[in-house]
Formats: C-alpha cells, structure tokens, sequence
C-alpha cells in the first residue's frame, strides 16, 4: 500500500506519455518524467517520495523534499493567499499551504515572500499542509548549541506575542526577545540579527534586537528634531506629555523620549516652556 507522505522504493513496469509508472505489489503511482534524477528501464528500482498533486492524486518525486511527517526544517514561503495563509516550498511540484490558524491576527504581520518558516509536514483531507514549530517543539529538538553572551546570531520570527518575540536560530535553538528590546514593527517568518543577553537552565537564550543605547538616542534625537521641523519648528509635546501621546507621535517609551528630549536641550538644539517645544534659532 503507498500512503501521501512515505518513502518507497518500487518497481517501473511501464512508460506513459506523462512518465513512469511505478508498483508495490497493487498500487501504482506515476513518476513524471521531470521529477526523475534519471532515466530509467523497466523493472529498475526507484527510491521516490509520495505526495499528492493539484487533483489529489498520489504522486512520486525522487527528490528530497525539505520537510516530511517526521523531519522538520525551514522553508521558504512563495505566495501569500490573502485571508487564507501562505504558500511554502517543500521541494515537490506542489507548493504546500500553511494555513491563517498558524500566523498572526495582524494581517501585516505575516510572512512575505522568500521569508523562512520552521515546519513540519501533517497530512488533512488527502493532502500536506505545513505546521509551523512551537517554542516546546523545538525544545524536544534537543540541539546541544551554545552561545556566548553578546554574540550576534541571524534568527526567524516563529512568534509575535504581548511580551516580545519567539525566534529560532538557524542552528534551531529557541531565543526570547522581550518587547523592550526591541522596536518597530517585524513580521513571521522575518530574518533577524539578535544579540544574546543570557542563557537560561531549560538550554534557551533571551536576545535583544536593539543597538547600542548612544545609537538608539542619536536616532530619537533626529526623530524628534524631524518631528518638530516638520510641525514648523515646535510641538505641544514635552517631557511632561503623557506616554500615549509620546507613544503615538513617536513609537518611544516615556523613558526613551526623555533620554532623547534630554540630549537634545543639552545640546541646545530645542528650548521649552510648560506647553511646547520648540526649536532654538
């Protein structure tokens, strides 16, 4: 019996104008002619694996797909299908779907093009669909990788939450990034650089993907400076101003627009009153 998803090695016992046709015992499956490493005879024995085609009809590959039931790895998403998930390659002719339940509410947090998700394959309806890994997933993983602190390490978005962000790194060790240390907006399945702060006892890593703290002010000072140039040289925003306007305007913590707002009238570029900021001529 040839189940979707196996590996098998079976028999040509016959030429179709599309490719090989394939037996083991009573079943038999095509082998299309593109999807063959070689030519091949009669009675040849062929190691394929087993998927399923648009129609759902069972189909053999002798390439080696990405992922599997059993085997995990990255893949690389190839279309996005609004309101119903993405597209990913596993390396047979039938790109497989990973559905809206495994991504984000945030429709601008999905995965684009050529981003990369860590998955496995499972099987619904007579056909693959692709299952993103959990953060206890890749614990079971096992992978004894160590990092050192301030090491830099190109991962993958696999979670976006309220605490900050799930990654995986490429040699699949978990890393938590908590939402101070990082800014802006990233997606799933988006490429990161992350610098490890600690490793904890479950053999995890915290990161932050933030830059040095005198970079992140240099670039809050021209944040604001551009703010208030654009507002025709002054803003009814100060240091006084509450977090959710702050927040609003500029995408900064109270804590972080002061250190900025501070720099900024040490340096005498901007002057303030009780109701305004304003630049200094």
């Amino acid at each position: 019996m040839i189940n979707l998803g196996g590996y098998y090695e079976l028999t040509v016992t016959r030429l179709s104008d599309l490719g090989y046709m394939l037996k083991d015992n009573d079943s038999e499956v095509l082998l299309h002619f593109n999807q063959s490493l070689s030519e091949h005879k009669i009675n040849d024995k062929v190691k394929v694996f087993i998927y399923a085609d648009k129609a759902k009809r069972l189909t053999a590959t002798e390439y080696t797909p990405f992922i599997d039931l059993d085997n995990v790895g990255f893949v690389d998403v190839v279309d996005v299908l609004e309101d119903t998930g993405v597209l990913v390659n596993i390396n047979t002719p039938k790109d497989v779907l990973l559905t809206k339940d495994y991504l984000p509410y945030d429709n601008n947090l999905w995965p684009k093009k050529d981003d990369k998700i860590l998955a496995k394959l499972k099987i619904k309806s007579n056909s693959f669909l692709a299952k993103p890994l959990s953060r206890y997933d890749i614990r079971e993983l096992n992978k004894n990788v160590n990092y050192a602190e301030n090491e830099k390490i190109k991962a993958y978005v696999i979670r976006i939450g309220e605490s900050g962000l799930s990654l995986v790194s490429s040699d699949l060790m978990y890393i938590f990034v908590p939402h101070h240390q990082y800014r802006g907006i990233v997606r799933m399945g988006e490429e990161v650089l992350v610098t490890i702060t600690k490793k904890t006892k479950d053999n995890e890593y915290y990161g932050k993907l933030n830059a040095n703290k005198e970079d992140l002010i240099d670039n809050d000072k021209e944040l604001i400076l551009n703010y208030i140039k654009d507002h025709h040289g002054k803003m009814k925003i100060t240091e006084k101003s509450d977090p959710k306007i702050i927040d609003r305007e500029f995408g900064l913590s109270k804590k972080a627009f002061k250190r900025a707002y501070g720099g900024l009238y040490k340096d005498r570029l901007i002057d303030f009153n009780d109701e305004e900021t304003y630049l200094v001529k």
